[in-house]
């Protein structure tokens, strides 16, 4: 799970620059609502549940997400953070390489960085003797 900067467009129309949690384990592209005007909103029947199995008020997708490419959001009511970029995110991006200033990646035919928005912090797991 990383946190980076990210700038993403909709319809051309509205730009936000903020901070995504990027995560592995999210099934979904998610935004949280009212981050987003309504008009860009359209009705979807997906399902999303939390990792304890708590199932997440899904009403509305997004589209036409533009992260460098497209992307569609589901739009959830109850997340702690503004963005997740889960899985179909990571699959669009791979193969990626994690370094220190951030997630690079090539599509396209033109590299794209994701900074971080903090510097990573070094952790010692395990250490043998």
């Amino acid at each position: 799970k990383w946190h980076v900067n990210v700038t993403i467009a909709i319809h051309d129309s509205l730009k936000l620059q903020t901070i995504a949690l990027i995560d592995s384990d999210a099934q979904m592209d998610c935004i949280k609502k009212g981050l987003i005007p309504t008009k860009f909103f359209e009705k979807t029947k997906q399902r999303l549940s939390t990792a304890n199995a708590e199932n997440l008020i899904v009403k509305f997708k997004i589209s036409d997400v533009h992260i460098c490419f497209k992307q569609t959001f589901i739009l959830v009511k109850d997340l702690d953070i503004g963005i997740i970029l889960g899985q179909p995110f990571l699959e669009v991006i791979k193969p990626f390489k994690v370094k220190n200033e951030g997630i690079t990646t090539k599509i396209f035919q033109r590299k794209i960085l994701f900074a971080f928005n903090q510097n990573p912090i070094t952790k010692e797991i395990n250490l043998l003797k």
